[in-house]
């Protein structure tokens, strides 16, 4: 199985996750014709996709999930992303009532498990991904302030690290109420660390650092603060834009 990044910031989000015979879209956050040029850029077409996914309704993650609907392409969330995008033609997974944990569905070889995630928006999902192709398991999670799941076996993560809290309390130019929003609703570069301490890695080959901020983050040091904790691992931070995979 393969993660490929495509875009990953607050300006725009869009994923691909290929296992040689079934490939689906994570998160539609740029425009249409963008996505169709980053998808060609990473050797795909975004007609081939068997769906997108989206995470929740903010538009750097769903911009053009219209589009995607009117070409043919299935937009599968929550039942609360899809009441906020307003839209009839979209999927929603079933999470029982009370569950964090939802129904399993199919496309094609892949089985994605959705799984409810900590974000200001409307019933937002993280998803575990598992190939019938090669049985390995990929976790994608972002716009979340913390993770309250193990994921035993896991091959790929591709997880929000999105700002430092020694940086971002030196960002005097940001405003006090937006940078509430981002203690409240992202995943700081430590609480990834400490998540990432508590889980079983010993099958996993890859980590991508997701959605990290343009004036709050530090790539460099976020990929040796994850390598601390997830030795022989190969771990990869995502850039804005442009394609990215292991």
């Amino acid at each position: 199985m393969k993660f490929i990044s495509l875009a990953s910031s607050s300006a725009g989000n869009a994923y691909i996750v290929d296992d040689g015979e079934t490939m689906v879209l994570i998160e539609c956050g740029v425009s249409h014709r963008k996505l169709q040029q980053l998808c060609r850029s990473a050797g795909h077409r975004l007609t081939d996709m068997a769906a997108c996914l989206v995470s929740h309704e903010h538009k750097d993650h769903a911009r053009c999930f219209d589009k995607l609907l009117d070409s043919g392409i299935p937009v599968w969330c929550s039942d609360g992303t899809a009441e906020a995008l307003g839209e009839e033609r979209l999927d929603a997974f079933h999470l029982p009532p009370g569950a964090n944990v939802g129904v399993m569905e199919r496309f094609g070889t892949l089985k994605v498990v959705p799984f409810r995630t900590l974000h200001d928006a409307a019933r937002p999902l993280g998803f575990l991904i598992q190939s019938d192709t090669d049985g390995e398991k990929l976790v994608f999670a972002t716009d979340t302030v913390n993770l309250r799941y193990r994921f035993p076996g896991v091959s790929i993560l591709a997880v929000e690290a999105n700002y430092a809290e020694d940086i971002l309390s030196l960002c005097t130019h940001i405003p006090e109420k937006v940078i509430r929003r981002i203690r409240n609703s992202h995943m700081e570069i430590g609480t990834l660390c400490g998540w990432l301490s508590t889980l079983e890695l010993g099958q996993c080959r890859q980590i991508f650092l997701l959605h990290l901020s343009d004036n709050t983050s530090h790539e460099a040091r976020f990929v040796q603060q994850v390598e601390a904790v997830a030795p022989g691992i190969l771990v990869l931070a995502c850039p804005k834009e442009g394609v990215a995979e292991c």
